[in-house]
């Protein structure tokens, strides 16, 4: 009868069948066990983590903080020339959140930057680091000459010979690397590829001669961006105005010298804001005061020349009358004209885009509150357009709170020379109409004697450059009082300071680093433990199949296959006696049985364990055959130094008989038919009648059969042999045989596919918690020898196993 075998699934496509197969888990006790018995490789990742942690406390640069804090003062805190008098100079509006912007912007850290002279730094190289060299008492200076190009971004070796010389040696991978200038002189020019420098030897430099420096020649903008973005500037708390700066280097003197020159300029910068429209002020009504003081002498001439024609120096009561008022028209025609010039200063300035020197009319005395109100809109915008340039990394045109402020500026720009225009429009109609007064009295003055007309057109010239000489004067007297009395409303409330280091944090990093030592090889063990997706124990088998397991094998250190044989009183011998019993339990002690011998793959023991199981049966007396049913890979012949010229597939085929297929061995009745020369179907020889024919004639024959059948994985035949066996012993081998092995071998038992089959535990060399069959002696399950013994060691990996 043909059996066909297409209907039998693969290994890999079957899912497994036991319903309670957990999906991955971890077992913490195999976990536990590697950690116990690899306990030096946590101890030697603990030293070197330890040691890493040490080579960084050691060799980082120490990174030390440096705090201090300043109070802005509110406008009504700083009186100043109000105490004097009402100062119109001083803008009594101040947005603290802009000061935090301007705190950090560029133009005013470049400033700090070229005032301490940090365009030039100096290193000192050591065998494993370099550190930064800074002493503002170092007795040489280094200057960077403005006639030449700067030296951006370049190094160079600086090394002093004696009290007068130097030598200089480029530093670097350009062209220029190891470029030396020698015998050079201090406090002279030098030339050097381009730019020019002057190092100005301040005092003697005995104690440095022979000594090596690196310097560097950086970009002060540069430095003043990484300046910026490391400088902390934070109010105290909501509604304070005191701030808090705290900026973080490798050098605390040098940090403590940058935040007390960069408060310095941050006052002076207060200061110069402030007398800015006092400054702008002054020079405005000092070129009034130039053109008024030119007609004032004039007019004295005048005067003067009068007396000496004249007799006559004083006016009659009617004739002063006119001329007072007369002169009181022509102070308001000048006030007129002095804010006429205001406009014509301040429209020119808008036209041109020159913001810099606008300021209020108030400034000079001019009352014109919308005009006033839009300048002084328009300078406060101004002030924040500055910031934002100044502060801005990107583009001008990407920049939209920019673009923002600019049209902002715009806008009020044209409101300004439109009330300017409208101004000076309701300004014409009233200079018309006091040029109507005059004309009203100098008609009444035509009356007057010609002499009198003559000294009141004279006295009411010089009377009326004098008040107005007088007025500007006065209003320049109160600019130059306003810009002398400023003071800044910054103070400093602590000073610079420097505190204990903050980087490396030695206790932190050992800490860390020890736990990472301890981490890494725990997490080792628990995703070898996690991935891997082989059968280490008895548990496994048990979570995964229901398959009874016949008994455990220990590992084989030796390359002799027959172990029973070689060593008839070893473990390993043992191990088989044990399962040759426990095979009793299953057969109910019957004669003539066959035991069928497969695996999932090769390489897990299955003719290993054929031939030491027959070998052991037949050493206890029973008459014994193997059957070499693996067709493909026949080899049990060579173990038992038999041949295989004639074997089964041959007598399948029908080209041999019985007799001539049956090979006796070395060992008393141990009996062998090979597999024969591999024949081109396999499969096909195995389902014919002439296989079930010799396994009737075998079971007469023999007391015990044993068929070493090809992997379940790759084909079929163990399907097809298995009719004919008893029992079936599915070989697995420790931490070899995967567990989709097993879900698989537990589809075909539920599904029928497999009946009388038990496990047998392979190749057992991992022992402790988790690991392993389960016990050791020849005492467990089932009495006497269900169990197996490795000898009261685990022996050494590398032994042989054959399929």
């Amino acid at each position: 009868m043909k059996q066909s075998i297409d209907n039998i699934p693969e290994l890999q496509d079957i899912g497994p069948a036991k319903q309670n197969s957990p999906g991955v888990q971890i077992n913490l006790k195999r976990v536990v066990d590697r950690i116990i018995r690899f306990w030096y490789i946590i101890i030697l990742s603990l030293l070197i983590s330890l040691t890493i942690a040490y080579i960084i406390n050691r060799y980082s640069p120490r990174i030390y903080p440096v705090k201090a804090s300043i109070i802005i003062k509110e406008n009504d805190e700083n009186v100043g020339a109000k105490f004097l008098y009402n100062n119109e100079l001083i803008n009594p509006y101040r947005n603290f959140y802009n000061e935090l912007y301007i705190m950090k912007s560029y133009p005013l850290l470049q400033e700090v930057m070229d005032t301490l002279g940090f365009e030039v730094s100096m290193y000192r190289e050591g065998e494993l680091k370099t550190t930064e060299f800074y002493d503002p008492t170092f007795p040489v200076k280094f200057h960077i000459l403005p006639k030449g190009m700067r030296p951006t971004g370049v190094s160079m070796y600086f090394t002093i010979l004696n009290e007068n010389t130097f030598t200089l040696q480029y530093v670097g991978a350009d062209e220029e690397a190891g470029k030396k200038f020698t015998s050079l002189a201090f406090n002279d020019t030098l030339r050097i590829n381009g730019f020019y420098l002057l190092l100005e030897k301040t005092r003697s430099v005995r104690e440095y001669v022979g000594q090596q420096f690196t310097i560097r020649f950086n970009d002060p903008l540069s430095l003043a961006k990484i300046y910026s973005s490391k400088l902390g500037a934070t109010f105290a708390q909501i509604g304070a105005s005191v701030v808090n700066l705290d900026i973080h280097g490798p050098v605390a003197k040098k940090e403590i010298d940058f935040l007390n020159k960069f408060i310095e300029r941050y006052q002076f910068y207060d200061v110069e804001k402030k007398n800015k429209v006092a400054t702008m002020a002054i020079r405005f009504l000092d070129e009034q005061l130039l053109v008024i003081g030119d007609s004032l002498n004039e007019y004295e001439d005048q005067v003067e020349n009068f007396k000496e024609r004249n007799i006559i120096t004083s006016l009659e009561s009617e004739t002063d009358r006119l001329y007072q008022k007369i002169e009181a028209f022509e102070t308001q025609k000048f006030q007129y004209r002095l804010l006429d010039n205001y406009y014509k200063y301040i429209t020119e300035l808008l036209k041109n885009d020159q913001y810099d020197g606008i300021f209020t009319p108030t400034s000079v005395g001019i009352t014109d509150n919308i005009v006033a109100s839009l300048v002084t809109t328009l300078i406060q915008e101004q002030t924040q357009v500055k910031i934002y340039k100044s502060n801005a990394a990107e583009r001008m045109e990407d920049n939209p709170i920019l673009q923002s402020k600019l049209k902002k500026i715009e806008f009020i720009k044209g409101d300004i020379i439109k009330a300017i225009a409208n101004s000076r429009e309701t300004h014409k109609i009233n200079i018309a109409f006091i040029n109507e007064q005059i004309k009203l009295v100098e008609a009444q003055l035509s009356k007057l004697p010609r002499t009198q007309r003559e000294l009141v057109d004279i006295k009411r010239n010089y009377g009326l450059k004098e008040n107005l000489y007088v007025f500007l004067l006065q209003k320049r007297t109160e600019a130059g009082l306003s810009r002398a009395s400023t003071t800044s409303d910054i103070v400093v409330v602590n000073p610079p300071m420097a505190g204990g280091p903050i980087s490396p944090k030695v206790k932190q990093n050992y800490i860390t680093a020890a736990g990472i030592g301890i981490f890494l090889p725990l997490l080792s063990f628990v995703l070898l433990e996690l991935f891997n997706s082989r059968i280490q124990s008895r548990e496994d088998i048990e979570k995964l199949t229901s398959v009874p397991v016949i008994g455990g094998i220990g590992h084989n250190s030796s390359f002799d296959q027959l172990v029973v044989n070689s060593r008839p009183k070893s473990a390993m011998a043992e191990s088989f006696r044990a399962l040759r019993s426990n095979l009793n339990y299953f057969t109910a002690n019957k004669d003539h049985l066959v035991f069928m011998v497969t695996s999932s793959i090769p390489g897990e023991g299955k003719s290993f364990t054929t031939l030491n199981l027959a070998s052991v049966i037949a050493m206890a007396g029973k008459k014994t055959i193997i059957v070499g049913a693996d067709l493909r890979r026949p080899k049990l012949f060579d173990d038992l130094g038999l041949t295989n010229e004639v074997g089964l597939s041959q007598y399948l085929s029908g080209m041999a008989t019985r007799e001539q297929i049956i090979q006796k061995s070395k060992i008393e009745d141990l009996y062998l038919i090979s597999g024969g020369p591999m024949p081109p179907n396999p499969s096909e020889l195995l389902i014919r009648p002439a296989m079930e024919e010799l396994m009737l004639e075998l079971r007469k024959t023999f007391d015990f059969i044993i068929i070493d059948t090809p992997p379940l994985s790759f084909v079929a035949d163990a399907f097809v042999i298995s009719k004919y066996a008893d029992h079936s012993i599915y070989v697995i081998r420790q931490n070899f045989t995967p567990n989709i092995a097993l879900q698989s071998l537990e589809e075909f038992y539920q599904i029928g596919k497999l009946t009388n089959i038990s496990i047998l535990f392979n190749d057992l060399r991992k022992s402790g918690l988790g690991y392993g069959y389960g016990g050791y002696g020849y005492g467990y399950g089932y009495g006497y020898g269900y169990g197996y013994s490795s000898g009261g060691k685990n022996e050494k990996a590398g032994g042989y196993y054959s399929d």
